[in-house]
Order: C-alpha cells, then sequence, then structure tokens
C-alpha cells in the first residue's frame, strides 16, 4: 500500500515540494501541474490584482492575506 501511495506523489515545478492528490493547472500558461497550494496562491494573486477587491491593501497586506488563507487552509485539512 505504501508503494502504490508514493507513485501518486508528484514534485510543484514551483515550490519544489513534494504532494499528492489532484493538482492545479497554473494561471501562468494553463498548462503546467502545480501542486495545490501554489494553485492557491495563484489564485489568491489574481483575486488581488482586482482593484474592487484589494482597494487600500499595501504589497504588504496582500502578503499577509494571502499566507494567513494559506494558513486558515492547513488547519481545517
Amino acid at each position: 500500500m505504501e508503494e502504490k501511495k508514493n507513485q501518486n506523489k508528484r514534485v510543484c515545478p514551483l515550490c519544489g515540494k513534494e504532494y499528492d492528490g489532484v493538482p492545479a493547472l497554473s494561471r501562468k500558461d494553463n498548462e503546467t501541474l502545480i501542486c495545490p497550494e501554489c494553485g492557491t496562491r495563484e489564485a489568491i494573486d489574481a483575486a488581488l490584482s482586482v482593484p474592487e477587491f484589494s482597494a487600500g491593501m499595501t504589497e504588504q497586506e496582500k502578503e499577509e492575506y494571502k499566507e494567513n488563507v494559506i494558513r486558515k487552509i492547513h488547519e481545517n485539512i
């Protein structure tokens, strides 16, 4: 069983971390499969690029927001 589990592991080309499960499709080229966490980061970056969503936020606040979302996701897994 452990051998089968290891066969499903992938390495994310963006962060270099090993992951299993369903990959995300990178928004940057719509071709590259990336880990779910990097996919979430790209999605948040896309949302934060919309002025109506991020009006008045500094770059530091955007980064803190992104890290808080990622942390909350990991807390619920």
